[in-house]
């Protein structure tokens, strides 16, 4: 008898095509009626009894969900061959027969369309329109309690970007799923962590994670209020999966979920990667042992982060005493609240907090870096609009006698910082943001690098930033410290992303304020941003080193706030009418670089004349918001107007993008 394809719908603007081939006729789940329906007539030849499920969905804009026959319909209606579309039925079939450890995908039908009608082949086209649930950092929405069944908390999510309880115990449970399908084994226990706004706001996500993970007989360590870099290194250190409960920057009403293992957040690839968590998630919604969970003490967790920031000041030769600076600290009513101050009071600084009494609605609330992060860079005292944590800054300052006072702004889940400096005889307060800090931070690492502190002598020092950052930085390393120096895509799990042979990526740094530095914890190493021990580098250069700030490059930024960003993509009509604009824009001027691991991101980098690299634009769609972000970074001398050119591209490309909406 040949196995049924399990085909199911969706009713609203989310659509996926699901061909699932099952074994041996017996069906696994159990779904409602309203958005699953069976179709025992339509099969799948050549699975036979016991033959692993293999599932493929594909993500239409208006289709719905479809079985066979109504993909060829859709196929037919994209003037795709009838031996094309068949061809993607088949690949099911002998991907589910022939090579039974394949991983599973989801699709986007749109996408695949397009590919399909360009000529790629099947298998080829299929990989490329895969869709994941993450977005750059994990998942991220609005939360919302209001209880749902399994679909319609996926349906809300991918529809609507609602976070609920269910929602995060069904990717949770599949983040166990699939590290349970590589191992072979069990998860014997796994630490979580949040950053306080599930606590405050009592919206119950950390409270339905144990629940579903001690079903599963897993014992819970839960690590309570802490930042995100805590929760890795536990991970770590303990051997055991980690899951931090956070929106990061984002405001007090949204959640979200980073995942850990060993250390490390997520890749795309691979049995462990997101695409793999994904299938499980789906899995799991169209598909009991003792329960075991231990709160760990509050001071003991203290303890661990004051060993953690201890181990840092070791590794780097930072001054355990900095002879009482005064120092600001903003932790945006975020996970280092209780614990910041004492953290910097233990390294001799005279510390005021400020946003450090969460209430589960004030997370980033006019505070933290997210705040800071579109400004110029320096603020005068004239200035009639100076954010609040810039106003607490100088109100301490002016406070004190000391002619220089120091910030450290951290974000809700305090993976990123900036360093603020409040200079009294210039009345003015200057912002380090992440590139700025990272030059800094470059000074100390150097000294651990030279003394054997980091590395060996065979490793080739390497530093990272992404495309976000200021063009002129990754020179300005290679110059001033001899390192190699890389760029990558957006996302700070990519700083440490697969260095060469014999190569160590000794720094790597977001705009955003990430940065990510190598910690040796036991037989290896960890590489997580801690906006605490970032700002301690930076503080040790500047007070200890004397290093200077140095000064960026003229750049302009550019964010275009849609609905429509999944029209980007490579080949897309959006990303060829954007693409056209800036080769007019700059003629011989432009050379596209593609980034294999952001495929969907339209990237130039910029030649004068004589051919020297003067700077780099770039356009892509933001993992977490619905927007589209646009930017230009080039060197001092060079030729090209970045204001006006960001001018005319903003001014030709938002009729295009209202079009879409």
């Amino acid at each position: 008898m040949e196995p049924p394809v399990a085909v199911a719908q969706f009713r609203r603007t989310y659509r996926v095509l699901v061909l699932r081939v099952e074994s041996g006729g017996t069906h696994r789940c159990t779904v409602a009626k309203e958005v699953y329906r069976r179709q025992p007539q339509a099969s799948i030849a050549g699975v036979g009894r016991g033959a692993l499920i293999v599932s493929i969905y594909l993500l239409g804009i208006r289709t719905g969900l479809l079985d066979i026959d109504q993909w060829h319909l859709l196929a037919k209606q994209a003037e795709l061959p009838p031996e094309t579309a068949e061809a993607v039925v088949r690949h099911v079939r002998d991907t589910s027969t022939k090579s039974p450890g394949a991983p599973k995908s989801i699709v986007d039908a749109q996408r695949l369309l397009f590919l399909l009608g360009e000529g790629i082949a099947v298998e080829a086209a299929i990989s490329g329109a895969r869709w994941k649930i993450q977005g750059t950092d994990g998942i991220r929405g609005q939360v919302i309690s209001t209880y749902q069944s399994d679909r319609q908390a996926f349906i809300r999510f991918t529809n609507n970007n609602e976070l609920s309880p269910c929602l995060c115990q069904l990717y949770c449970d599949a983040f166990v799923s699939t590290i349970e399908a590589a191992s072979g084994s069990p998860v014997p226990a796994i630490a979580i962590g949040e950053d306080g706004r599930d606590h405050h706001a009592c919206t119950h996500i950390v409270g339905a994670l144990v629940a579903s993970l001690t079903c599963r007989g897993i014992l819970v360590e839960d690590l309570g209020t802490v930042p995100t870099p805590l929760l890795a290194l536990y991970s770590k250190w303990n051997h055991m999966p980690g899951i931090m409960v956070t929106a990061s920057h984002n405001p007090a009403q949204y959640n979200g979920i980073k995942l850990f293992l060993q250390g490390q957040k997520l890749y795309p690839e691979g049995p462990l990667g997101e695409y793999e968590v994904t299938w499980h998630m789906v899995d799991r919604i169209f598909a009991g042992s003792i329960p075991t969970y231990h709160r760990l003490p509050s001071a003991q967790v203290d303890d661990f982060i004051r060993e953690q920031i201890a181990l840092v000041a070791e590794t780097y030769r930072i001054a355990c005493d900095f002879g009482r600076i005064p120092l600001l600290l903003d932790t945006a009513n975020g996970a280092y609240s209780t614990i910041g101050a004492t953290v910097f009071e233990r390294f001799g600084f005279h510390v005021h907090t400020f946003a450090a009494e969460p209430d589960g609605t004030n997370i980033n609330a006019g505070c933290g870096v997210g705040v800071l992060e579109e400004g110029n860079g320096i603020y005068q005292l004239c200035d009639t609009d100076l954010p609040q944590t810039v106003r607490e800054l100088v109100s301490f300052g002016d406070s004190l006698t000391a002619s220089t006072i120091y910030g450290v702004v951290l974000d809700g889940d305090g993976d990123r910082a900036f360093v603020l400096i409040y200079d009294k005889a210039a009345a003015s307060v200057t912002v380090c943001n992440g590139d700025q800090m990272a030059f800094l931070a470059a000074h100390v690492i150097a000294d651990a690098w030279k003394h054997g502190d980091i590395g060996n002598s065979i490793a080739t020092p390497v530093f990272r930033t992404t495309v976000e950052s200021d063009f002129t930085l990754v020179p300005l390393v290679q110059e001033t410290f001899g390192w190699a120096g890389e760029t990558v895509v957006v996302g700070d799990r990519w700083l440490p992303y697969e260095v060469l042979q014999n190569s160590l990526v000794v720094l790597g740094n977001e705009r955003s304020g990430h940065l990510v530095f190598p910690l040796p914890v036991g037989d290896g190493t960890v590489y997580v941003g801690n906006g605490i021990s970032s700002a301690l580098l930076v503080l040790e250069a500047l007070v200890n080193r004397h290093a200077s700030i140095y000064q960026p490059g003229p750049m302009v930024r550019y964010a275009f706030r849609t609905q429509a960003k999944d029209a980007l993509f490579r080949g897309s009509l959006l990303w060829n009418t954007i693409s056209r604009q800036v080769v007019a824009t700059m003629p011989d001027s432009v050379r596209e670089v593609r980034f294999t691991e952001e495929p969907d991101m339209l990237c130039y980098n910029l030649h004068d004349s004589t051919d020297r690299h003067v700077g780099r634009w770039y356009i892509r769609k933001s993992g977490t918001e619905p927007k589209i972000s646009m930017s230009m970074s080039v060197i001092p001398d060079s030729f090209l107007d970045v204001e006006s050119i960001m001018r005319i591209l903003r001014q030709a490309i938002t009729p295009v993008l209202n079009g879409k909406e």
